[in-house]
């Protein structure tokens, strides 16, 4: 690419963000669902590259943003006790989904192969989409957001175990007959995913604990007194208010950045690491001493991550997830029965499987149960690099294949927003829904 094409593409991207913005507000709809719009009819038209490095590791940058500051606005003890309730929802929202894909491949006569990769696409939550589109609502602080949340992370892990074994099965089987599968690849990535939390763990409870309230005259084990010289100098606290907090932002970045890049070495999006770098961050951290005034400097940092993550960087990537979804009519009117037929079964088993799992495995409440249910329907950038894989790297899917599984992505995609649109009346009680004599809504 041209450097004057780079910035031709840019100023494009960034008027299909301001026009989703004005648009969204016109509407009264999430402003996701414009932007994946107008990322598909840029690209479309020609106007958008379908494939450039830069623009995309931007909107990379702008997903990390986004979870940074969703991680940073949670309360971790919320967010623990959501992660026992929703192990349940994740396992279970996983499952079924797996099974829509595989057997939607079954019916239309496709190979074991391209079952096992149908069935792979469709386990991984897009939580950053369902966050955002709940934060729209104002709904990203309430029970089910923490539930959706706390579900993706272990239906992440699930997703990358299954991506480690599967992928090599589906590489190797050949009619019926299946190649050797290294149980020692499944060992070391079970180990990964063990050493990764415990990695941001000691970070986060060991290293980053140095505020004015809770550490000052306070015992501590030995563990933490084996962070006691490192946080002295290092620590966050200092870190965050050095120079009178001039710098907060900027720290607050990198740590978003460390943590995506310790994910992303183990295998993680970096979203997930910068999700846990904002969630260890506490008010406590920012408070500045100045002589025997305190003040925090939390809520201007706060405005600029906020900024970048949800104004500028993070617009971009759901741009950049629009211009996935390119029409070839001739392909796409034979492949149309196949993509509306995954798209429902996936949407009926999903919302039921996790909508359920929500209400008797986690103990919610229905309406909160039927949130969960809708949050966990988008499909995550994993199943992008499972068709990538399976397509352009080992042949296993064919072009039509191809188009099926990024329309049906697609449209569950563009189906979030709407859903919790639609739901958040029924989720804050000012409308009414009964079905088979049970209260749905709040």
């Amino acid at each position: 690419m041209q450097g004057h094409d780079l910035w031709t593409y840019s100023a494009i991207i960034m008027a299909f963000v301001v026009l989703a913005k004005i648009v969204s507000q016109k509407t009264s709809t999430v402003d996701v669902l414009w932007l994946i719009l107008f990322g598909s009819v840029g690209v479309n038209l020609g106007i958008l590259p379908e494939h450039n490095e830069i623009l995309e590791t931007i909107g990379e940058w702008g997903i990390v943003f986004v979870m940074f500051a969703l991680g940073f606005d949670e309360d971790l003890n919320h967010f623990i006790e959501g992660l026992k309730r929703s192990f349940g929802i994740a396992v279970i929202g996983a499952i079924f989904p797996f099974f829509a894909g595989f057997y939607t491949a079954k019916l239309f006569g496709y190979d074991f192969n391209s079952q096992m990769i149908w069935g792979l696409t469709m386990t991984a939550t897009a939580v950053s989409l369902t966050m955002v589109s709940l934060r729209e609502e104002g709904l990203h602080k309430t029970t089910a957001s923490t539930a959706i949340m706390s579900a993706a992370v272990v239906d992440d892990i699930l997703s990358l175990i299954g991506l480690a074994i599967m992928i090599p099965i589906a590489i190797n089987t050949t009619g019926e007959h299946a190649g050797s599968i290294e149980l020692s690849e499944v060992a070391l990535i079970a180990f990964k995913v063990v050493l990764f939390f415990a990695i941001i763990s000691f970070i986060g409870i060991v290293l980053f604990p140095d505020s004015l309230k809770n550490e000052k005259n306070k015992k501590h084990g030995a563990l933490f007194l084996a962070a006691v010289r490192i946080r002295k100098y290092l620590g966050i606290r200092q870190l965050l208010t050095a120079y009178s907090g001039k710098f907060t932002p900027l720290v607050m970045i990198l740590t978003a950045f460390v943590f995506g890049a310790i994910a992303d070495k183990f295998g993680f999006h970096p979203a997930i690491g910068a999700y846990f770098a904002g969630l260890f961050l506490r008010e406590e951290y920012f408070v500045i001493e100045n002589d025997s005034e305190m003040r925090s400097n939390k809520r201007e940092a706060e405005s600029v991550i906020n900024h970048l993550a949800y104004t500028i960087f993070g617009p971009i990537f759901f741009v950049e997830l629009g211009t996935k979804l390119l029409f070839d009519f001739s392909i796409v009117v034979e492949i149309l029965p196949a993509v509306f037929t995954l798209f429902i079964v996936v949407l009926v088993f999903q919302v039921l499987s996790a909508a359920l799992a929500a209400r008797f495995s986690g103990g919610y409440k229905w309406y909160q149960s039927v949130m969960v249910g809708l949050g966990m329907l988008g499909r995550a950038e994993l199943a992008f690099i499972v068709i990538d894989i399976a397509y352009a790297e080992n042949h296993i899917l064919n072009l039509e294949q191809f188009y099926v599984l990024v329309f049906a992505i697609f449209m569950l995609n563009l189906t979030v927003p709407l859903a919790i649109k639609w739901w958040e009346p029924y989720y804050m009680g000012r409308k009414e829904l009964v079905l088979f004599g049970v209260k749905l809504s709040k």
